[in-house]
């Protein structure tokens, strides 16, 4: 059984630090990333108490260094191929945190000292290579809004995340203007449609309202 409630439980956690504002949740001045809102100027926040990572296309350097990377895996003959993004995408937020590793996210947040709900922005997991689920899940969602900015495709991406009695796991989806639904998950190696996700890596990644 997969519990879909991880953004409940985080907000009943940190209740008393949460603001609504217009019906929008905000946390310390930025808005709260959840499985409907944008990733840009957001910021992502744990059941548990984590790092609060902070993403910031405007802000950041090495996003910006990454998204034209993807654009160059996605060009074919001088232009962008709308059937190559997704695999651009998941190619180079692979290429940019290749130590896929808890212990070592833990490592970098000790040594930043910033565990128990403190912010850190998304670019200090890339300067350092390393990453987790989450770290891929909002990197792939954040170069796909900005793809669909500039018009490239016109589909959805969000980061969705449950969990399961033996752990949770974050992802990013995409669904494209023909309403295909699309995973693109780096943690479990796993790119392709909803329906295709073979089973030895198989997550639960239909949410609640799919079936």
């Amino acid at each position: 059984m997969f519990d879909w409630e991880k953004t409940k439980f985080m907000k009943k956690r940190l209740i008393d630090k949460i603001a609504v504002k217009n019906g929008t949740d905000y946390y310390q001045g930025r808005f709260v990333i959840n499985r409907d809102s944008l990733v840009d100027g957001g910021v992502y926040l744990g059941q548990g108490s984590r790092e609060a990572i902070v993403v910031d296309f405007r802000r950041s350097k090495k996003l910006k260094e990454l998204y034209e990377i993807a654009k160059i895996k996605a060009t074919e003959n001088g232009k962008i191929k709308k059937q190559n993004i997704l695999q651009a995408v998941y190619n180079s937020v692979e290429e940019a945190m290749p130590k896929q590793s808890e212990v070592f996210v833990k490592n970098l947040i000790n040594k930043y000292g910033l565990g128990q709900d403190k912010k850190i922005a998304l670019d200090v997991f890339l300067d350092n290579k390393i990453g987790v689920c989450r770290h891929d899940a909002l990197t792939c969602t954040l170069l796909l809004e900005l793809f669909k900015k500039e018009k490239f495709i016109k589909g959805e991406s969000n980061i969705n995340r449950n969990s399961a009695k033996f752990g949770g796991h974050a992802w990013c989806r995409y669904k494209n203007s023909d309403c295909e639904i699309f995973i693109l998950d780096v943690a479990k190696k796993y790119i392709g449609r909803l329906e295709n996700a073979p089973k030895k890596v198989r997550w639960c990644y239909e949410r609640p309202d799919d079936f």
